[in-house]
């Protein structure tokens, strides 16, 4: 019988273990489940002691190089063990293989990645650390946001994470593991002004509140700046306006892009920097959610930023 695995990634000392060991207190989560291994490749803060692991069912194997952490060895674990469930936790510093990301046995399949953050040591990791947090979020199916206070950015949080990783889910925690509903993170532009001016530096943080709450903006007069992304087969006046968010390095990026209509676009190429104002409309997709569209009423060249990729913070 196959046992599920589940993979805990994380950087340095985002609570990966009190994860795992919480997730093992949970009795929901933990019916009809008897025996579970635990194969670990760092050692953090948190350790797991004995009396715990006994009375918990679980057992815990570490592996110091992951290039040992073969088929070979999942088979030798499982013939030692029998585990209903397997728990990987990973090592904050390395890139998760193909290995276990797509190439598991049969007998050990891979059926959730889970990813702890620490909201207080975020924002300064994604400056010289970026590759690295990248490589610990790209694959997640589930992030949750730790250690928030009342003053943590919901919008910078989101709009990091979704950057690198769009299909996430993410929750958010306060200092005890508790469930936290966060502020809107103090958006830098007036929403109730007659027309919404997005800058440069502030394209990023509009985006991602568009693309949460197209509702909001249904209806507002606003100006974007953004180069010419791509047109749209069929539409002789309809193009992707955006600007690029770096995931992991500058070669590394993801658009966030809005439909803008209503424009010559045969007067335009693919590149060029421009101003548009006009008027967001919201538009049903197919999926059932909603998007905005940008019906132009004026369309200007426009100077390429100093800093071309957007931020969210």
């Amino acid at each position: 019988m196959a046992s599920p695995v589940y993979l805990f990634t994380g950087f340095l000392d985002s609570g990966k273990t009190t994860l795992i060991k919480d997730t093992l207190s949970d009795p929901q989560f933990m019916e009809g489940v008897s025996r579970t291994l635990i194969v670990c490749f760092e050692e953090g803060e948190v350790e797991y002691d004995e009396k715990w692991l006994d009375e918990h069912h679980a057992y815990i194997e570490y592996v110091e190089d992951q290039n040992t952490f073969t088929p070979e060895k999942m088979r030798e674990l499982d013939t030692i063990y029998h585990p209903d469930q397997v728990f990987i936790e990973w090592n904050g510093t390395l890139a998760v293989p193909d290995l276990i990301l797509s190439k598991m046995p049969d007998f050990w399949p891979l059926v959730q990645i889970l990813t702890p953050v620490d909201a207080s040591t975020f924002q300064t990791f994604m400056g010289p650390l970026r590759q690295m947090m990248y490589e610990q979020l790209r694959w997640s199916d589930t992030i949750i946001v730790n250690r928030c206070t009342e003053d943590t950015s919901s919008t910078m949080l989101r709009g990091n994470i979704k950057a690198i990783n769009k299909k996430a889910q993410i929750f958010y925690e306060g200092s005890f593991g508790e469930p936290i509903t966060l502020k809107d993170g103090g958006l830098p532009f007036d929403i109730n002004a007659p027309i919404i001016d997005i800058k440069d530096e502030d394209y990023g943080l509009w985006y991602m509140d568009a693309v949460e709450k197209p509702d909001k903006y249904n209806g507002k007069e606003i100006i974007l700046r953004g180069y010419y992304a791509d047109n749209i087969p069929g539409y002789k006046q309809t193009f992707i306006l955006g600007r690029q968010a770096m995931v992991c390095c500058a070669n590394d990026t993801s658009l966030c892009g809005i439909t803008v209509t209503g424009v010559k676009i045969w007067e335009m190429k693919k590149g060029d920097w421009i101003e548009v104002q006009g008027k967001l409309k919201t538009l049903p997709l197919d999926n059932g959610g909603e998007t905005v569209v940008l019906y132009a009423d004026r369309v200007a060249r426009y100077h390429k930023p100093a800093d071309e990729y957007v931020t969210f913070s």
